[in-house]
């Protein structure tokens, strides 16, 4: 068939055709993604698209990552991916459900290797559609005779275990201009330098001032020395023991906190093999990692306060550090001299098919709590386990005990319930010596731990070692007395530095650590950061707590969620993986309440990139003010204010916060005091004191301090 006949009568004139009017797909992605699709970068080909009547016509363009390997195809999957969106577009504001392709009719191609694609899309029944595709010169590269959807919701998507999000951490580079750093920041030195760090400064043309503590700082600063702008302590050493080490760095932290004349600086925290920013690069020091998560949190309650930094090599990692930490990363890592920051990216299932515990017995600690619960029926139910070992501290006599058993037992599975603290090395090595030989342990999930939230200000040792004990000794006990698949069940607030939750955070990191050293020394291990499950701390939590979690970018799992990402986990090689379920609206508003490390998981902004000249939210807050009479500029202050209080609180509007009553009669705890100063901070482009709230301790006062000093 010669061009002439091949040519669509859409495509072969003008483009996009006479009639057709722009239908701006500009932020289609996001948009379906508050619906629940959900398209990686490669996926999102659909550049521009028109309407005239029903028909739609379309751009579509493979993402330059993959465009290459379009030869390989007839047509290439994401290119025809692409073209399906525009099916999507007629229905943009219909909240009622998603599309799904359902029957495909009379599917013929006409040529191969396409990079770029012209759509025409036209109605061919009930949800049904016809398509052509062309390449620029309006000649056919393939058709659809008809393609029928299928609607679905989420609901029942959710109700197939579906609605979760595999993520792992990404170390990507970062190069740091010299613009964005701070000038000849002053450095200081404080403590045993384990590292050589202060060498390492002064090869990088910083002269630190070296303070053996922080009183030795203090008297320093009484004496006339200039407040750095830097001080750097070492968390590395060799002797360190995991607890000693976080409570040492949650002393320095409160510590640094108290200090107000050092609220302008920055303290670093330097280790040596404390993350895991290459691929199978070991993590030996235990306790630095464990610091890691630890600070994030501080991190995450006073941003701009504290950094984290680990080196491979201290020599040559001076230049980098410094130039890193001058230019406001909080967290990063120097290899080879280069910088690189962590980030949550998106993953797929893996390709193994194995089973936790076949042919042999699997231990859970923590098997009688929610989620051990959880987790032991599905090990029976889908993976065909039927040896099973249960801790709890209270063993038999824990609520429900009796119950559960005689559940798996019917389900067909043997079950032994021990009392057993994991953390108590003697007992745990006891109940693993029990376990028959003709059905050794061949799986083993550390599901137990203990939450007691508070700010890192408020935390004290006794809180920290109540966290600590159950997962990080217990984890650290089982690592080393077994040599079977470990299962380790962490939490991504180590990853995130979820606020109020230091101690929890430490331990956590400190687990996903492990699963790294585990698989370096050449034992099997998978560490697994898990978000919030609604039967488990999820349970617990009130509706100020879960609308806090939604806009920090995490919504709860159900226990069908939880377990499909279980077993997509299980299904891939990496040490350490996230099992989250993301909240789409709060990603796609890309606010300042989102996490660092979920920031290459945000929608992204229209057109692809941030738009050139928009004003930040504080230049906008301003730029309105600015307009408005001075008679009413202090109460447009105060509705501001009220509706940043209604929003930490979870209100719906800013009429139910009362601008008389104090904060604490409000509701305002000591996390949401610290939210509320985050969110007014950003909105206002001032610098604010942490007990902001507490000097001005109404919304009416507060709004008075603002509006001068916004004036």
């Amino acid at each position: 068939m010669n061009d002439a006949a091949e040519r669509s009568p859409s495509a072969a004139g003008p483009w996009p055709p006479a009639g057709a009017t722009p239908a701006r797909p500009d932020d289609l992605y996001a948009l379906l993604a508050a619906r629940g699709y959900q398209y990686g970068p490669a996926f999102q080909g659909l550049r521009a698209a028109w309407r005239r009547g029903e028909e739609i016509f379309a751009d579509i363009t493979l993402d330059s990552a993959v465009g290459a390997a379009a030869a390989s195809y007839l047509l290439h999957p994401a290119l025809f991916d692409g073209a399906l969106h525009g099916a999507l577009l007629p229905a943009e504001g219909r909240q009622d459900g998603l599309l799904l392709p359902f029957i495909w009719r009379g599917v013929r191609m006409r040529r191969s290797g396409a990079r770029d694609v012209r759509l025409h899309m036209a109605p061919s029944g009930d949800n049904a559609v016809s398509l052509t595709l062309t390449d620029t010169d309006g000649r056919e590269v393939a058709s659809v005779r008809s393609l029928a959807f299928r609607p679905v919701t989420a609901e029942q998507l959710d109700r197939e275990g579906q609605g979760g999000t595999l993520l792992r951490v990404a170390w990507n580079q970062v190069r740091v201009s010299p613009d964005d750093a701070v000038k000849e920041a002053h450095w200081a030195f404080l403590g045993t330098d384990h590292l050589g760090v202060t060498g390492t400064l002064k090869s990088a043309g910083r002269q630190p001032g070296i303070y053996p503590s922080l009183r030795a700082l203090d008297a320093g600063l009484r004496d006339g020395d200039a407040v750095p702008d830097v001080v750097a302590v070492s968390c590395t050493d060799e002797t360190a023991e995991a607890r000693a080490a976080t409570q040492r760095a949650l002393v320095l932290v409160q510590e640094w906190l108290d200090d107000e004349r050092l609220q302008d600086a920055r303290l670093v925290f330097v280790t040596q093999g404390a993350a895991a920013a290459r691929t199978g690069e070991d993590v030996p020091d235990l306790a630095g990692a464990a610091v890691w998560g630890l600070v994030r949190a501080a991190q995450s309650e006073h941003p701009g306060r504290f950094h984290l930094v680990d080196v491979d090599d201290v020599e040559s990692s001076g230049g980098a550090l410094v130039s890193g930490v001058e230019a406001g990363e909080p967290q990063l890592a120097v290899r080879d001299g280069g910088l690189s920051r962590p980030r949550l990216v998106r993953c797929t299932p893996g390709t193994s098919t194995r089973r936790p515990g076949t042919g042999g017995t699997v231990l859970v600690t923590g098997g009688l709590g929610a989620l051990g619960a959880l987790v032991a029926r599905h090990l029976v139910r889908r993976h065909g386990v039927r040896r099973l070992v249960l801790l709890g501290r209270r063993g038999p006599a824990t609520p429900g005990a009796a119950e559960l058993t005689a559940e798996l037992a019917e389900l067909g599975a043997e079950v032994r319930v021990v009392a057993c603290d994991a953390a108590d090395r003697a007992a745990l090595a006891e109940v693993l010596a029990s376990v028959p030989d003709r059905h050794p342990l061949t799986t083993v999930v550390h599901a137990a731990g203990v939450v007691d939230d508070g700010t890192v200000s408020e935390l004290t040792p006794r809180k920290v070692e109540r966290v600590l004990r159950p997962k990080l000794n217990a984890a650290l006990n089982l690592h080393e007395l077994t040599h079977c698949e470990l299962i380790l069940f962490s939490s991504v607030s180590g990853l995130i530095g979820s606020a109020g939750q230091a101690a929890y955070a430490a331990a956590n990191t400190f687990l996903d650590a492990l699963a790294h050293r585990r698989r370096a020394i050449g034992l099997p291990g998978v560490s697994l950061a898990w978000g919030l499950w609604e039967d488990g701390m999820g349970a617990d939590l009130g509706t100020a707590d879960l609308a806090r979690m939604r806009r920090g970018g995490l919504a709860p799992l159900s226990a069908a969620q939880g377990l499909a990402l279980l077993d997509a986990a299980l299904s891939r090689t990496e040490p350490a993986l996230a099992p989250l379920r993301l909240d789409d609206g709060a990603l796609r508003d890309g606010g300042g309440a989102l996490p660092e490390m979920f920031r290459d998981l945000a929608a992204p902004a229209p057109g692809g990139a941030p738009a050139a000249g928009r004003p930040t939210e504080a230049e906008a807050l301003r730029e309105r003010l600015a307009k408005l009479p001075e008679a009413e500029r202090d109460d447009a202050v105060l509705e501001f204010v009220r509706a940043q209080v209604a929003a930490v609180l979870g209100h719906q509007a800013p009429g139910g916060v009362d601008p008389g009553r104090e904060f604490r009669e409000i509701g305002l705890d000591s996390l949401t005091n610290l939210e509320l100063n985050r969110r007014l901070a950003v909105a206002t482009g001032l610098r604010l004191p942490i007990t902001l709230s507490f000097d001005y301790p109404s919304p009416a006062e507060l709004a008075g301090h603002l509006a001068r000093r916004l004036a």
